[in-house]
C-alpha cells in the first residue's frame, strides 16, 4: 500500500478492524439502540454502527504512532499519510450526526463526545502513561450514542441506567482484553469505576421499575 490516496486501504482496514470484530460491534450497536427503546430499532442500530465504525477509524488514526511500535503490520501503519483516513472518519461522524438529527435524536451528546475526543486524543499523546485514563474518556462515545439515539419519551432513569451499564461494559472489556491496560497506572481504580457503572444500571431499573415498551 504505497500511498494514503490509494482507496484500497479502506477495504483492507474494514477487513482488519471491523469484519473480524463484527461479532462484537454489531451486538454493541444493537444494545446502543435498545438502550433508547425498541421503536425503529433497526434504523437506530444502523446509525449506531456507523458511528462506532467512524469513531474506531478516528481512534486508529490517532493511534498510528503507538501502533507503529506495537502493531506495525496494521493497515494504517503502512500508509504514507493518515490524512485520508482522518477525512473519512470525520465524514463518517458528520453523516452520523446528520442521521441522528434526521431521525429526531438529540445531537448534544454526540457533538459533546466528539469535542471531548479531540481533547482526549491530544492528552493521550502528551501523557502516554495515562493512556488508559484518556481511553476511558474516548469510550464515552458508546453511552453518548445511546443518549443521542434514545427516544424522547424514554424515562430519564432508564436512560441513566442504560448508559451507565453500557459504559461499564465497554470499559471493563477494555481492561479484560488488553494486557497493557491492566498494567497501566490507575488500572485498579478505573476497574472499580467500571464495575460500579456496570452494575449501577440494573440497580436503577430495579429501584424504579416501569414498563416502557
Amino acid at each position: 500500500m504505497s500511498a494514503s490516496t490509494d482507496a484500497r486501504w479502506i477495504l483492507a482496514w474494514l477487513r482488519e478492524r471491523i469484519l473480524v470484530s463484527s461479532h462484537l460491534l454489531v451486538p454493541l450497536a444493537l444494545f446502543v439502540a435498545l438502550a433508547g427503546g425498541v421503536g425503529r430499532v433497526l434504523v437506530r442500530t444502523a446509525i449506531a454502527f456507523l458511528g462506532i465504525v467512524a469513531f474506531r477509524l478516528w481512534d486508529d488514526v490517532e493511534d498510528v504512532p503507538h501502533d507503529r511500535e506495537h502493531h506495525p503490520t496494521r493497515v494504517l501503519c503502512r500508509l504514507a499519510s493518515t490524512r485520508a483516513p482522518f477525512f473519512v472518519a470525520l465524514l463518517g461522524l458528520t453523516l452520523t450526526a446528520a442521521l441522528i438529527a434526521f431521525t429526531g435524536g438529540a445531537l448534544w451528546p454526540f457533538v459533546g463526545v466528539v469535542v471531548a475526543s479531540f481533547g482526549a486524543f491530544a492528552a493521550r499523546a502528551a501523557w502516554p502513561r495515562l493512556r488508559l485514563l484518556f481511553t476511558h474518556v474516548l469510550l464515552l462515545k458508546v453511552p453518548a450514542l445511546a443518549l443521542a439515539l434514545s427516544r424522547p419519551e424514554m424515562p430519564l432513569f432508564w436512560k441513566v441506567g442504560a448508559v451507565l451499564s453500557l459504559y461499564g461494559a465497554v470499559t471493563a472489556y477494555e481492561l479484560v482484553h488488553d494486557d497493557d491496560a491492566r498494567r497501566a497506572p490507575l488500572a485498579s481504580a478505573l476497574a472499580l469505576v467500571d464495575l460500579a457503572c456496570l452494575f449501577a444500571g440494573p440497580v436503577i431499573w430495579v429501584r424504579f421499575p416501569r414498563v416502557f415498551f
